[in-house]
């Protein structure tokens, strides 16, 4: 035979089952909809990076023309470039057309690129 605290807690199951299942079913809901919610969210901020558009003439004009440009090559994530004129780059115009920093050497310009420097370096010298 069933104790006192047994049977008392039986009837308690009886006669709140339904309300118990409703409770575990709408937890499980919460949690459901909250994992799809984040998951929805992260690609939707992956989704919004914008792309950056690649204008080789842009960056050519910035550097004072294909003219003064004297070599190139590529190391990671930047262009190395060997100028005639270092005093006509301008370094506003390449800002603008994604350069995300300078270094500027007697002898060189390197031009970080984050991301995209082999595009870049790909749409600007196209013949390697």
């Amino acid at each position: 035979m069933l104790d006192a605290s047994a049977k008392e807690f039986n009837d308690f199951l009886r006669q709140y089952s339904l309300y118990i299942a409703i409770g575990i079913a709408a937890f499980i809901l919460v949690v459901v909809l909250v994992v799809l919610f984040i998951c929805l969210s992260k690609r939707k901020k992956a989704d919004a990076t914008p792309k950056r558009v690649i204008v080789a003439s842009a960056y050519i004009e910035a550097l004072g023309g294909a003219d003064n440009i004297v070599s190139h090559s590529l190391v990671r994530s930047r262009i190395v470039l060997t100028l005639k004129d270092y005093d006509i780059v301008d370094k506003e115009k390449l800002k603008e057309a994604g350069v995300d920093g300078f270094i500027m050497m007697s002898d060189k310009l390197t031009l970080v690129i984050k991301g995209d420097a082999e595009k870049v370096n790909a749409a600007i010298f196209p013949e390697g």
